[in-house]
């Protein structure tokens, strides 16, 4: 019997899959980590169900599961490393700084664990940290490794169409993460207001179109220098922009606003475990 070869949709599950079993683990133990999570695997299935539909009709489809599968490792690699981490320091979360994670966590994941544990954090800070590390820095990496990106020309419409497709779901996920988490990110969405446009279509687009930027530095030998370090700290900057912005006005309404907004988040009822349904 012959065993159909898995298309580039089934590849994409597997990573939903693996994906679902951090979130179930995040959820379960009330882990910050889990929001991002959520909209990560919601992303991912977009991508799954648009490769399985053919719609968009992809040029190289191999190629869009391919990236997905080298982004996801990036962040797979943070969260272990992370994790590791957390197994033997139990309980020291709450006074940690970036500069106590290994080496082996990149720098923007050491700055997004650092802000969003242990100390007065909201879920739209959880999913727009997580987004700007996982999009403006493992995303060039990403794209870097893969030896095709020296033929960038004949991927660079596919890239824009899984923007195209990742952009115009998030909308609908930033509510689901609402409903899911936080009843009350309407609020706190109109205090970032200046700051959570990375969580929208144009978002999106636009700092996925900066990574591919990156990465064709990265490529440069004469640039990779230079870009290496400006995206390992990008994360960090715009983490200090979301929590003291340069206008003093606003720092004044969002110092108000996280005093008078309480620090709750609604926790789901664990009831998928081991991601099943993506197997």
């Amino acid at each position: 019997m012959t065993v159909a070869a898995e298309t580039p949709a089934d590849q994409v599950r597997r990573v939903a899959g693996r994906i679902a079993n951090y979130l179930t683990r995040y959820d379960a133990a009330h882990d910050p980590r889990a929001v991002f999570a959520y909209t990560y695997l919601r992303l991912t299935t977009t991508l799954e169900l648009s490769l399985r539909a053919n719609d968009p009709p992809f040029r190289r489809p191999e190629w869009v599961s391919g990236l997905a599968q080298a982004l996801a490792a990036q962040y797979f690699a943070a969260m272990d490393g992370i994790d590791s981490w957390m197994a033997t320091h139990d309980g020291q979360s709450g006074r940690m700084q970036a500069v106590d994670l290994p080496d082996e966590v990149s720098q923007p994941w050491q700055d997004v664990y650092a802000a969003t544990t242990g100390v007065r954090s909201y879920v739209l800070e959880d999913a727009l940290f997580a987004m700007m590390a996982h999009m403006s820095y493992d995303l060039p990496v990403a794209l870097q490794g893969m030896a095709e990106l020296q033929d960038a020309g004949d991927h660079i419409d596919d890239f824009h169409r899984m923007n195209a497709v990742l952009g115009s779901s998030i909308d609908q996920i930033q509510q689901e993460v609402a409903s899911r988490y936080s009843r009350g990110l309407a609020v706190l969405d109109r205090l970032l207001a200046r700051q959570d446009e990375i969580f929208s279509n144009y978002g999106i687009r636009l700092v996925r179109g900066m990574a591919w930027y990156n990465a064709a530095r990265l490529q440069e030998p004469t640039a990779a220098a230079a870009a290496t370090t400006s995206i390992a700290r990008s994360t960090g900057a715009f983490i200090r922009e979301v929590r003291s912005p340069d206008d003093w006005r606003l720092r004044f309404v969002l110092r108000i606003g996280r005093w008078l907004i309480p620090e709750r988040r609604s926790w789901p009822v664990v009831e998928q475990p081991d991601g099943a349904r993506w197997q």
